[in-house]
This record gives structure tokens, C-alpha cells and sequence, in this order.
């Protein structure tokens, strides 16, 4: 009788230290995962604003290079540079701080926070647009994902102790890329792709800008899922330009735009 009560009391003892053992253990996978998931939201919450502004001025940039005839500045020796130069330090710009936030935060895309899932997956379809080149005539502002990720580490500057990473400054960039022709050979898809536009453009074809016009309505998406506070969501800011055919974007509105040989595409928004 008393083995058989000793070996009920052990059995017992077993059964709660393997259900202590398991509760632990659950316990510190829920913290585990608590904490992850505050470190990214932390991470996020810190490079959303920078990243943002970036989404933001790159998406305006290439609504005026579709929908408002900015390419007609080129043809202006004074304001040549604001085309090509500034342009390319804005897709910089917005490679930099993706760069940035991926290396801080690697662990991100493990997350299972439904903002930080949307976060990543408009990322990699950004960088999928950019880098694809399954249409043919929309080779303009193609960039393979290596030279994506060339771009963002060369753009990012840290500072500090601690090696707060950020991106260059114009100033700091124009003086750079009229100076080192190894820093700006990296851009040259950029330059030469506005030049196709131009080319495009005088012959009435605008199948050369649709991956433009993609990426600008997944930029806007990004500016979007972002900006909690819609402070960049005044009148006419985040208007999508005229869809292009393919566009995975949320809720992809628009006329679809179709290739004349002879009429350019015509503005449906408004000035911005």
C-alpha cells in the first residue's frame, strides 16, 4: 500500500513539474514574442516619419514626371540638374531609409503585428517593381535589387557615438555625384531613364512611364499605411496618377493608360 501511494505522490510531483516546466516555458515564449513585438513596433515608429517623407517626395516626383510634363524642364539649362540630379537623390532617399530599416530591424518581417506585415510586403513589391523587367518599352528607372541595395548603403551616413544611421543631405549628394564618378555610375538607370522618358514622350508613347506609374501608386499606399496622423493628407497630396496596366496597388483606381502613337496621356487630377 505505501508503494503504491509513494509512487502515486511521485507520479503527481512528475506530472506537476513537467506541467510547471511547460507553463514556463510558454510563459517565456510569450514575453519572447511581447518583446519582439514591441522592438519592432519601437523600431518602426522611429524610421516612419523619415521613411514616410521619403515615400512621400518620391511618389510627387514621379506624379510630375507622368502627369505634369516635368520632363519639359530639361530642355532648361538651369533647371536641367533639378530633373536629374535631385531625382536621383530622391529614389536614393527612399532606398536609403528602406536600407536603414531593414538592417535595424531584420527581424521585422518574422513579426506578426498587421501593420508591420502590410509595412513589409508594400516594400517587397516596391522593390519587385523596381527590379522587373518583364514588359517591354518600361525600361526607364529599372534597377536590379542589388543595385537597390547599392544605392541605400551608399546613401546611408551614421554620426555619432553610437553610429546613428541616416541619409545624406542634397547639398552633401549633388556635390558627391557631379564629383565621384564611381558613386554616381550607381545612378545612372536614374538619368538615363529620364532621358528615355523625354524620348518617349516627343514620340506620344506612354508605355514608357507605367512603372512609374506603379510604383507611385504603391508609394502612395506606403505614405498611407504610415502616416497615422494624415498629416500629409491635404487636398489633391495623395492622388494617384492614371493606373498603368498590372499595378498591384490597394484598390487601384484611375483610367488605365494605353499607348498612342500619337497623344500623350491626359492629366486626370488636378495640380498639386
Amino acid at each position: 500500500m505505501v508503494d503504491i501511494v509513494s509512487i502515486i505522490i511521485a507520479v503527481v510531483s512528475l506530472i506537476g513539474s513537467l506541467v510547471a516546466a511547460g507553463f514556463t516555458g510558454w510563459i517565456s515564449f510569450y514575453i519572447d514574442q511581447v518583446k519582439r513585438r514591441s522592438e519592432a513596433k519601437a523600431l518602426v515608429h522611429k524610421y516612419r516619419d523619415p521613411l514616410m517623407l521619403a515615400a512621400y517626395d518620391l511618389q510627387s516626383r514621379f506624379w510630375g514626371l507622368v502627369q505634369q510634363n516635368l520632363l519639359r524642364y530639361t530642355e532648361d539649362e538651369n533647371k536641367k540638374d533639378l530633373i536629374y540630379v535631385y531625382t536621383a537623390f530622391l529614389v536614393g532617399q527612399y532606398l536609403s531609409w528602406t536600407y536603414i530599416l531593414r538592417r535595424q530591424a531584420q527581424f521585422l518581417r518574422f513579426s506578426s503585428d498587421k501593420t508591420n506585415t502590410q509595412l513589409n510586403q508594400i516594400l517587397d513589391t516596391v522593390t519587385n517593381e523596381f527590379s522587373l523587367d518583364r514588359h517591354k518599352g518600361e525600361d526607364p528607372f529599372m534597377l536590379w535589387r542589388g543595385q537597390q541595395m547599392a544605392i541605400g548603403e551608399l546613401m546611408t551616413v551614421s554620426a555619432g557615438e553610437e553610429g546613428q544611421l541616416y541619409c545624406m543631405g542634397f547639398a552633401a549628394f549633388a556635390v558627391k555625384y557631379n564629383s565621384d564618378p564611381d558613386f554616381k555610375k550607381w545612378f545612372h538607370p536614374i538619368e538615363t531613364g529620364i532621358t528615355l522618358l523625354v524620348e518617349a514622350s516627343a514620340q506620344g508613347n506612354s508605355v514608357a512611364n507605367y512603372r512609374l506609374r506603379r510604383l507611385q501608386h504603391l508609394l502612395v499606399d506606403l505614405v498611407l499605411l504610415l502616416d497615422e496622423d494624415r498629416i500629409a493628407s491635404g487636398q489633391n497630396k495623395q492622388l494617384k496618377v492614371d493606373a498603368a496596366h498590372s499595378c498591384s496597388c490597394d484598390k487601384c483606381p484611375g483610367v488605365i493608360v494605353t499607348e498612342s502613337p500619337s497623344v500623350s496621356p491626359i492629366s486626370k487630377l488636378p495640380e498639386p
